[in-house]
């Protein structure tokens, strides 16, 4: 088929498009036209009349023109419009990230940053500090210990504590870490003593026996019989210092029978009361005691001690030793004074009978150590109770309260003392008040002047002076 709008004059196809375009041109303007059959055609304004049946065909069958019409025609503006805030936008946003920078740098540095007070100054560390960064840095420089041997030389100076370290008024060292708000306090370091090693050594024992004669008993106050004892010696090696120190941590005692008084560098004193327990008077002296913080020894008669085993049982809880004064204070055939009189065997009951007294209250065996009556120790006996007594007790001071010579007369006897001594006192076979007033006006009196009581165990303990010191008769 062929289409007639090419078969037409070329003048009529012209004047057709010339009125075509004068009918468009009028549409745009709002005015009206003619169709090439006559019909009117008008444009409002608002162009509904040829516009409106386009609206209702669907975009797709809109001409080109239309399509653009409606993608660049009324949109522009909008589009325009959006783009201007797209670059408004844009030039917020670096804004804002640096200002997130910023906060989480601050952050970041307030979390890694802390603030402590070193020797009384505030300043700012990194987390993690500790106080050895504070010396390397010598923000504080202390002075360093030395470094000393072990009898005092200095082996290096300064090769001793580094510093002294406080936080937060506790101790510390270098590697502690600080934390917010620490008070560190760093001061020079102490002296440091070298490492050492220490071994032990024997000390033989010699024999060394004293005269047993009844005259020599009275030459000291403690009558030592000793099957021998070794000594121990400590010796004390520098690790760096080569150095070594001996030190006699255990004397040997030598074998024999040995008199001597203690001499010991403390000023200690041993108070002794015999012929107890007594009714009154063994629990006023032990209330005085225990006031004073004293401890004395016992020298019990065995056969009374069933009567007071509760006066017995106190003494040993206040730290006081209980020891035998014989069973009966050497009654019968050694006229109640005197165990030389008595043959070997009653000697020996007497010992064993007083010591089974004391155990018997005390459910523990006691120390073997005893007084004999009258101070009467000498010749055969000693041989006779030697597997029986490890030491028989005398005395230094004699108060002779015995005698009941008044408490100012005992009170004076026992502020004479020395220390080392021993001191006799009674606190049975009679009427004891002089003794008990005696005490109370003495104890206060040597208590002022430093002197501490002993027993006659810890007595011992101070061991036998030097072979110089020591009485060596016979």
């Amino acid at each position: 088929m062929t289409d007639d709008r090419y078969d037409r004059p070329r003048s009529t196809r012209r004047s057709n498009a010339r009125r075509s375009s004068s009918t468009r041109s009028v549409m745009r303007e709002g005015g009206s036209a003619r169709t090439s059959s006559g019909t009117r055609v008008r444009r409002s304004g608002s162009g509904r009349s040829g516009s409106s049946r386009q609206a209702r065909r669907p975009s797709a069958q809109r001409g080109p023109s239309t399509q653009r019409g409606y993608a660049y025609g009324g949109s522009a503006r909008n589009s325009r419009s959006g783009y201007g805030r797209r670059r408004q936008s844009s030039g917020l946003l670096p804004l804002l990230i640096l200002a997130l920078v910023l906060v989480v740098a601050f952050g970041i540095h307030r979390f890694l940053r802390l603030g402590v007070t070193v020797n009384g100054e505030k300043m700012t560390v990194w987390r993690g500090t500790t106080v050895e960064k504070l010396l390397d840095k010598e923000v504080v420089n202390p002075t360093p210990g030395d470094l000393l041997a072990i009898d005092g030389s200095i082996i290096t100076e300064g090769g001793g504590e580094r510093c002294s370290v406080e936080i937060d008024g506790e101790a510390a060292d270098v590697t502690s870490k600080l934390k917010r708000k620490a008070s560190v306090n760093i001061g020079d370091g102490a002296d440091v003593t070298e490492d050492s090693t220490v071994s032990e050594e024997s000390i033989p024992y010699g024999t060394a026996d004293d005269s047993r004669e009844f005259g020599l008993y009275w030459s000291g106050s403690i009558h030592l019989l000793s099957d021998g004892q070794e000594g121990v010696r400590t010796v004390t090696t520098g690790s760096v210092s080569g150095i070594t120190l001996d030190e006699v941590t255990k004397p040997a005692v030598d074998s024999g029978y040995r008199i001597y008084t203690a001499r010991p560098a403390d000023k200690v004193i041993a108070l002794t009361f015999d012929d107890g327990p007594w009714e009154g008077t063994t629990s006023e002296i032990l209330d005085i005691l225990e006031q004073y913080g004293a401890r004395a020894t016992f020298f019990t008669i065995g056969n009374q001690i069933s009567s007071y085993p509760d006066e017995v049982r106190r003494a040993k809880a206040l730290g006081c030793q209980v020891c035998t004064h014989t069973w009966d204070h050497a009654a019968g055939s050694g006229q109640g004074v005197n165990l030389t009189y008595m043959s070997a065997s009653e000697q020996i009951d007497e010992i064993q009978r007083g010591y089974n007294a004391i155990s018997e209250v005390l459910g523990e065996e006691p120390s073997h150590i005893m007084r004999a009556p009258g101070g009467n120790f000498y010749g055969d006996i000693i041989s006779t109770l030697w597997p029986y007594v490890d030491a028989e007790i005398g005395w230094d001071v004699d108060t002779e309260d015995w005698r009941l010579p008044g408490a100012d007369a005992i009170a004076a006897a026992i502020t004479s003392a020395q220390p080392g001594q021993v001191i006799l006192m009674h606190d049975g076979g009679g009427d004891r008040s002089q003794t008990v007033a005696a005490l109370r006006q003495a104890m206060p009196v040597m208590v002022e002047q430093g002197y501490s009581f002993i027993t006659i165990d810890e007595m011992l303990a101070y061991g036998v002076p030097d072979q110089d010191a020591a009485i060596d008769v016979g």
